[in-house]
C-alpha cells in the first residue's frame, strides 16, 4: 500500500471531496475480527499523508478537526440505548455474536459520528470505524454501534435538507432503512447481495405511511458483476435527481462487493466504484460519504481511491489491472426478474 500513497497525495489535494480521519479510529479493536484497525492502517501513515490536507488545514486541528459527536446521538437514539452502548464499552461486552466493544469503543464511535456530521457539512469522505449502517434505532449489530450516516441525515433534515442516501455496501443497510422507513425526508436506496446478512432488503420493502416508495432496494444475486451494477444505477440515479431533487446525497460507501472480499460473493471490480463516483458527480452537487464495509485490506484503499477519483471527475491515475466483469446468463436472468418486480412494487411512483 505504500506505493499507493504518493499517488493519493498527488491527486487528492485537488479533490472537491477530501478524507476526514483521525487515529482514534484505530482504537476500537478485537483480536481476530474482520472489522479491525488494519482496514485503515492499509492506507499507510494517514497522520503524515498530504491526503488529509485541504484548504481548511484540518490536519492541524485537534483530532483532525473532528469533534466528539456524542451530542448528536440523540438525533436518532434515546438515552437508554446510549447508556447501554457506553456501559457495554466500559465493560468490554460483546453486543452480539458479530459486534464487539472494548473500553475505547464508545468514544471511538462518538468520534465517528462527529466525522459523519463534519463530512455532511463539507462534502467530504469520513474514513471512519466502526461502520454504522446496520445499527437500528434500538439495536447494535453487524459490527455497528451507532448509525453514523443516519445521524448525519437527521442533522441535515433539521436544517430543512432533503437527503438521498445511496448505500452500495455489499450488505443491506437495514439500520438506515428502518430509521427512515416511515418518512419522506430521506430517500433510501440500497444495492446489495441477496441472500446475505442481515437477510433484509427485498424488493417489497418500499416504506410505509409517508415513507411509502421512499425505500428502494436492489437485491443483487450472488456473482452480480460490474455490468449489471453500473447499468441499473445509471438508470435509476438520474430519475431520482429529476423526481426527488435531493438537496444532499449521503453515501454509505462499503466496498465488500469487490470480487476479492472475503465476506460476500459479488463480482465487482474497482471499475464499478470509479463509475458510481462519476455517476453521482454528474448528477448531484452536494455529496458526502461515510466508510462502511470492505474487509480485504489489500484491496480496500484502491476501492476507496477509485471512488474518490470518480466522484471528483479525475481520470484514473491508478493502474486498476482489473478487467470489467460481466455477469453470467443465469445471474442476469435472476437480476432482471428482480428489477421487474421492483418496478411493479413501486407502482409507477418512480419513472424507472
Amino acid at each position: 500500500m505504500q506505493q499507493l500513497l504518493p499517488i493519493l497525495r498527488r491527486v487528492l489535494l485537488f479533490f472537491k471531496m477530501n478524507f476526514l480521519y483521525n487515529k482514534i479510529f484505530l482504537e476500537h479493536k478485537a483480536n481476530g475480527h474482520p472489522e479491525r484497525p488494519e482496514r485503515l492502517l492499509a492506507f499507510g501513515d494517514l497522520e503524515q499523508a498530504d491526503i488529509l490536507t485541504n484548504v481548511r488545514n484540518l490536519h492541524s486541528q485537534v483530532r483532525g478537526g473532528i469533534e466528539n459527536g456524542e451530542k448528536y446521538l440523540n438525533l436518532v437514539y434515546n438515552e437508554e440505548y446510549i447508556e447501554n452502548i457506553k456501559n457495554a464499552s466500559a465493560k468490554e461486552i460483546n453486543l452480539d455474536a458479530d459486534t464487539y466493544t472494548n473500553n475505547k469503543s464508545y468514544e471511538v464511535a462518538c468520534y465517528a459520528v462527529g466525522a459523519a456530521i463534519k463530512a455532511a457539512k463539507q462534502n467530504d469522505f469520513a474514513l471512519i470505524r466502526p461502520p454504522g449502517h446496520h445499527a437500528t434505532q434500538n439495536k447494535a449489530m453487524g459490527f455497528c454501534l451507532f448509525n453514523n450516516i443516519a445521524i448525519a441525515c437527521k442533522w441535515l433534515n433539521e436544517r430543512g435538507k432533503k437527503v438521498f442516501v445511496i448505500d452500495f455496501d455489499g450488505h443491506h443497510g437495514n439500520g438506515t432503512q428502518e430509521i427512515f422507513y416511515k418518512i419522506d425526508k430521506v430517500l433510501f436506496l440500497s444495492i446489495h447481495q441477496f441472500p446475505a446478512y442481515p437477510g433484509t432488503g427485498r424488493v417489497n420493502e418500499i416504506g410505509e405511511g409517508k415513507g411509502k416508495y421512499y425505500t428502494i432496494n436492489i437485491p443483487a444475486p450472488p456473482y452480480t458483476s460490474d455490468d449489471l451494477f453500473v447499468d441499473i444505477l445509471s438508470k435509476i440515479i438520474p430519475v431520482i435527481r429529476e423526481q426527488y431533487k435531493p438537496d444532499v446525497v449521503a453515501v454509505s460507501a462499503g466496498f465488500d462487493g469487490h470480487k476479492d472480499d472475503p465476506l460476500l460473493q459479488l463480482n465487482l471490480t474497482l471499475n464499478s466504484y470509479h463509475e458510481i463516483g462519476k455517476l453521482l458527480s454528474r448528477n448531484f452537487k452536494n455529496i458526502f460519504a461515510c466508510l462502511e464495509g470492505g474487509y480485504n485490506i489489500e484491496v480496500l484503499p484502491h476501492c476507496v481511491s477509485a471512488f474518490l477519483m470518480g466522484i471528483n471527475n479525475e481520470k484514473s491515475k491508478l493502474k486498476f489491472n482489473e478487467q470489467r466483469t460481466m455477469s453470467a446468463a443465469n445471474v442476469q436472468r435472476e437480476f432482471e426478474s428482480r428489477i421487474k418486480d421492483l418496478r411493479l412494487r413501486h407502482d409507477g411512483f418512480w419513472d424507472f
